[in-house]
């Protein structure tokens, strides 16, 4: 089971193929403050029941809940045109960020 921990560690990206029965394909990555960087494997996922309501007003905003629900989980070969859909996403991001950052401060060098 994926599990970060400040945004590093693994965790699953994407949903495709989905089905009537609420099936989908999704991959695990390797993240780096929440960005997806290496794929590691594809799995089929079988949502139980329709989730849990819990209320958690005293940690978020007033009237806020969040749905809690629990699934299976099927390994799958490697879905690739799902891996290159979340880079297609993240690669641009991650650009713009990069030339925000030099627009920002632009007597930032990298020496090694």
């Amino acid at each position: 089971m994926p599990s970060t921990f400040n945004g590093t560690g693994t965790k699953y990206y994407g949903q495709r193929e989905h089905d009537r029965g609420g099936m989908y394909i999704t991959t695990k990555w390797i993240v780096l403050l929440g960005l997806p960087l290496v794929p590691l494997s594809s799995w089929r996922v079988f949502p139980h029941g329709e989730g849990v309501a819990q209320d958690h007003s005293h940690l978020l905003s007033s009237g806020a809940t969040l749905a809690e629900q629990t699934y299976e989980a099927q390994r799958v070969p490697m879905n690739w045109r799902q891996v290159l859909n979340v880079y297609a996403i993240v690669i641009p991001i991650v650009t713009l960020l990069i030339w925000a950052f030099i627009r920002v401060f632009p007597g930032f060098s990298v020496k090694f």
